[in-house]
């Protein structure tokens, strides 16, 4: 494994560095587990995260997701950033969200305690380097977060091969899952004062759109420079100023077609007398990640929700549509104002802006090769789509839509 050894004259890091033979080794050691039989890395933006598992049998990723009976023997390790790594309260703060919506019947991971009691434990790690690739030969050292949840069975929205048939109920019900978490956590009795300061430093936080001018000159274009600029004025100008308008509460803040979990349903079709078709449909299973939470705005939220609906998947033929049917689902369970009616738009706007920029730069400058910082790259004419509708099109939409899903409640 990496070894925890004297750090002089290493090079400090932020990105975790651990390989899938450190990770085994890792989990087996702070949660007292037999040795894994299989690693796997999974998708992240500043963390590492590792499926592990302890069957004997082996895994296979793809069919492991589509098994609603896997679960029981698989983990997912979360290795946070260095930076990341330094906010001890905040997580300690997340894991009780976690932990609240559980209990109150909110389908989700909450932590594995280790073998110290804890739900976390702060590392250091020192390892030599690769010849190749970032910091090539060289010994780096890192104080890392270790965190694990048990491995929660589904596929991720932006995993589905296909676009799904029942699609628009998907979005549908995922925007009532939204607004299941919001209500619940509008009782939250615990204190919420780590999650207000979060939104006033952390980068991802719609408080601090602004971050994104100082990148905005990642994007060659000057056309779409001016237009990311736009964006984020008009959201200072037009959301900012009137945030005592809006309802607050603890968000997701990433509530995205990677976080939101959906499992299949086989269905059948007749297509001859003598053949029958079969139709994989999805419902919604789980969400995860919390990491991102903080204590803002739920219009916030539900314009984050929208723009990574748009840009998922199952999205791909009418993203516009999506996002709708997600704020139909939220509207079922948890009406929007009138106040937060008039500026989602501009909500989700501001995400696909951060999203765009803050992808691009990290991938450029930071970790150049992790193509999972550039999901959202190819969503430019989606956002163009987005900013250029009047606005009185797009709540004629957004009720069209809501007729539309109207139905899924009527059978369900």
């Amino acid at each position: 494994m990496a070894s925890q050894s004297n750090p002089s004259e290493c090079i400090e890091v932020q990105k975790p560095f651990l390989t899938v033979d450190d990770a085994a080794e890792l989990f087996s050691h702070l949660y007292g587990m037999p040795k894994a039989t299989s690693v796997k890395p999974l998708n992240g933006y500043d963390a590492q995260n590792f499926l592990i598992n302890l069957d004997h049998a082996g895994i296979d990723y793809q069919d492991l997701n589509q098994d609603p009976k896997c679960g029981t023997q698989r983990y997912v390790l979360k290795i946070m950033s260095g930076e990341e790594s330094k906010d001890e309260i905040g997580f300690r703060a997340i894991h009780s969200i976690q932990k609240y919506l559980k209990h109150h019947g909110y389908t989700c991971a909450a932590p594995l305690q280790n073998i110290h009691g804890d739900d976390m434990k702060l590392e250091e790690f020192t390892k030599k380097q690769p010849a190749d690739g970032l910091n090539a030969g060289q010994r780096v050292h890192g104080r890392f977060m270790i965190r694990a949840y048990p491995f929660l069975p589904g596929v991720s929205l932006t995993s589905v091969g296909v676009v799904p048939a029942n699609s628009t109920q998907v979005f549908y019900e995922a925007g009532k899952s939204l607004a299941q978490m919001h209500k619940i956590l509008q009782k939250y009795p615990h204190d919420t004062t780590a999650l207000k300061e979060k939104a006033k430093t952390f980068e991802w936080s719609l408080d601090n759109l602004s971050i994104i001018l100082k990148h905005v000159h990642v994007v060659k274009d000057q056309k779409r420079r001016d237009f990311i600029v736009d964006i984020v004025k008009t959201f200072e100008s037009r959301v900012l100023t009137r945030k005592d308008q809006f309802r607050k509460g603890i968000i997701h803040n990433d509530f995205s077609d990677t976080n939101v979990l959906v499992t299949p349903i086989l269905e059948n079709s007749a297509t001859s007398e003598n053949s029958v078709a079969h139709q994989v449909n999805y419902k919604l299973s789980n969400a995860v990640d919390f990491d991102d939470s903080h204590y803002n705005c739920l219009v916030f939220d539900i314009g984050i929700s929208m723009m990574y609906m748009a840009v998922s998947k199952p999205a791909e033929n009418h993203p516009l549509h999506a996002s709708a049917a997600f704020l139909a689902g939220y509207q079922h369970v948890n009406p929007l104002t009138p106040e937060e009616l008039e500026v989602l738009h501009i909500c989700q706007a501001a995400r696909f802006a951060q999203s765009l920029i803050m992808g691009l730069y990290t991938y450029t400058y930071i970790q150049p090769g992790n193509d999972y910082l550039l999901l959202t790259q190819n969503s430019w004419p989606i956002i163009e789509d987005l900013w250029e509708m009047k606005v009185d099109s797009m709540h004629k939409m957004w009720t069209d839509v809501a007729m539309e899903c109207a139905k899924f409640d009527m059978h369900a």
